[in-house]
Formats: C-alpha cells, structure tokens, sequence
C-alpha cells in the first residue's frame, strides 16, 4: 500500500473535520464550530493534512500549528495538535501500526524544518491506549513537562531553543455558595472536545440555572489561556472531573450535577 499526504482541501474538508468518525450523522453544532476554528487558526499558521491511500481512503489526519497560537507555551516551535491514524472498525477498519504515523510525523518535521522553526513540541498520554507519548518518544522526542497523564515532549532542532511548557492555572475558579460549581475550558481543535463544551454541557445543564454556577471558556482565544492557565478540561466545584475516563454524555453529567446539589441541600438542612 502506497500513501500520499495532502493538505486538507473541499474533498476532505467533512472527513477532517469529523476527525475520521463517518460512521453517523456529525452534530451541525461541532461541524460549524470546528469548521470556523479551522478557518481562523489558517491565518495563524494552522497545517492540517490528511493521509490518502493509493485506494483513494483516507486513512490519517494530523494538525500543528505555530506554538504562539497552539494550548502550549514556548517560543519558535512547531506544536501538533493531533496526529490520528484511523482505528475504528467502520469505514476503512483499524489501519494502525503500519508506519504511517512515522510518515506524518516525518512530515511535520520536514515543513517544520524548512519554516524555519526551531523545533516541534506534542502531547501525548503516559498509557498505552490513545495517543502514548511513547511513540514520539521511540521517534527521538524527549519529555519536558507533565500535567497528570498528560506529557508534553519535543524534538529540538537548534541549540537555542527553549523547551517547551503546559499552562499552569493561574486563577481560581467559580465557588458560588450554595450551586454546583462547573466550569469547562477547551481550545476548538479537537471535534470532541468542541462537542462536549458547545452540546454535551449546554443539555447537561438546560433548566438547572438556579442549580449551578457555569464558566464556559474557549481558550482558542489566546488572551483566555493566559488569563487563565487552563487549555482544556471540566471541573467541578474547583476540582477536575473525568479528565482521562470515558466521555461523558449530557444524561450522565445532569445526573452528576443533579447529586452534589442534593448533598448541598442536605447540609443546608
């Protein structure tokens, strides 16, 4: 099997966007959302490509950007964003572990290289199942920093670059008496992330206004992650929830909310 990589364009623009799931009907809300970050991030430097087979599937996609305008802090590197190679068992089946990861990460740091970039920062998890830093690290990245499972890794390319740094929360976050506390941060590049903050949490939340205290934050908005130090994540009454188990849907999260709220009415009692 050969394999072309090529920059996302009209034909796969729905494919990308989608990160790959063409298995049911996208949300209108994410798509729109995530066709507008897409848009504004190209002013910024965003790359997003795709990885063809010589059947004409797609079969990977990767995004990166310049780390000015990425969820990461430094100076003169390239940052990815994602790097996916398709394993679902719908549409084309899980296609990973045949080298193409390797020959999208090569091409980030080819461009990255020739852009003139001092090197290229990625995130990645400290376990096995999606996205293991130990790939990027079996391709020459070493670990900089860490944020629970969450390890950011570079690869310099000049003796003066500087390595870089995940934000660290500067600000504390809302502690109304007597509501459930929620706050939820997400940057707008990945598809389910948009779709949690944007629609899992609008529906978790309709008709518990006088329940809850909610922060919403997109931190696309540069001036919002440095306000506050935080790229992405849900927390609840101050603290991180469910950062790295399964995805909450809106029924599960109202049923979260729903119980501290009757722990508080009880103590109020």
């Amino acid at each position: 099997m050969m394999y072309a990589i090529e920059d996302v364009g009209p034909e796969t623009l729905d494919i990308f966007l989608r990160c790959l799931h063409v298995e049911e009907p996208p949300d209108p809300v994410m798509m729109d959302l995530r066709a507008e970050w897409h848009h504004r991030m190209k002013e910024h430097g965003l790359r997003a490509k795709v990885l063809r087979q010589d059947d004409g599937q797609i079969a990977g996609m990767f995004q990166y950007i310049p780390i000015e305008h990425s969820n990461y802090l430094g100076e003169g590197l390239m940052a990815i964003l994602c790097m996916w190679v398709h394993g679902y068992e719908h549409y084309i089946g899980d296609v990973q572990g045949r080298g193409m990861g390797r020959l999208m990460l090569e091409e980030v740091e080819r461009d990255s290289r020739a852009s003139g970039f001092k090197g290229v920062a990625v995130w990645g998890k400290d376990f096995p199942y999606w996205n293991p830093i130990s790939f990027y690290e079996h391709m020459g990245y070493e670990r900089v920093d860490q944020s629970g499972q969450d390890v950011l890794a570079w690869k310099r390319f000049t003796p003066d670059a500087l390595p870089p740094q995940f934000p660290r929360q500067k600000k504390d976050l809302p502690d109304t008496p007597d509501k459930v506390n929620l706050a939820v941060f997400d940057s707008g590049w990945c598809g389910g992330g948009v779709y949690f903050r944007n629609v899992v949490v609008a529906n978790a939340v309709k008709g518990l206004d006088d329940k809850i205290d909610l922060l919403n934050v997109d931190t696309s908005d540069r001036a919002l992650l440095d306000e506050w130090g935080i790229s992405s994540g849900l927390y609840i009454d101050g603290e991180p929830f469910g950062q790295d188990g399964p995805p909450l849907n809106a029924e599960k999260l109202r049923a979260v909310i729903l119980a501290r709220y009757a722990v508080l009415e009880e103590e109020d009692r």
